[in-house]
């Protein structure tokens, strides 16, 4: 009977040990569950923070992008305008330059026309100076190769150029020029050439022997 208690007592005790080591064993499976769920969720964290972290990385690269994009559209639209501005500056100067181009040609015309008109009209006061007959009356002082020397009737002194066509009539009779003596009463007609007397027709009376001995030789 004793025996039997005492197994039975050893059998209690028995029960009572393994059900403690099937109770640590089961708390320490326990405790190892809940340390990897613990570990997982701190991994798990781990991980949203570097998502979170690589999300505002990209989220600041976007922002960057999008700060560069405006400036660089901020630029092409300075950059569009400060073209539109030089094309309306070189159009302007294009049409200034053409306009001042225009206007010195016009001036250069009108300066061209003028100086044509100007010649004209001299030449006109020369043609006319030129083809205006003149006439003189005096008495012959010298005679000097192809030239006159004819004191005038207002006692002036001139010059008369006389030349192949110029008609000599001495006394009324054709003559030359080295039939005209100093003394002569002269009738000239003239044209006034380059400054020069050209001589058309001298008219020339011859003076008397009388006239001659009594009258001194004019002087010059």
């Amino acid at each position: 009977m004793r025996k039997i208690i005492i197994g039975a007592i050893a059998l209690a005790l028995g029960c009572a040990t393994t059900g403690q080591q099937e109770q640590k064993s089961q708390a320490l499976s326990a405790q190892d569950q809940a340390h990897q769920s613990l570990q997982a969720a701190a991994d798990a964290q781990k991980r949203a923070v570097d998502e979170q972290k690589k999300a505002e990385a990209a989220q600041k690269d976007v922002e960057d992008a999008q700060r560069a994009l405006a400036d660089a559209q901020a630029k092409l639209r300075g950059q569009r305008v400060k073209a539109q501005q030089a094309q309306a500056d070189a159009r302007r100067l294009s049409e200034e330059a053409h306009q001042d181009a225009t206007d010195q040609q016009q001036q250069a015309l009108q300066l061209q026309q003028q100086e044509a008109q100007q010649k004209q009209a001299l030449n006109q006061d020369r043609t006319q100076s030129w083809t205006q007959e003149q006439t003189l009356s005096g008495r012959v002082v010298r005679r000097s190769g192809d030239q006159l020397r004819v004191r005038t009737d207002d006692q002036g002194l001139m010059n008369l150029d006389v030349t192949d066509a110029t008609a000599v009539s001495l006394d009324g009779r054709s003559g030359s020029l080295d039939q005209i003596q100093p003394g002569s009463d002269v009738r000239a007609s003239y044209q006034m050439i380059d400054g020069k007397a050209k001589a058309l027709k001298i008219d020339v009376t011859s003076s008397s022997p009388r006239q001659d001995q009594g009258t001194p030789p004019p002087k010059d």
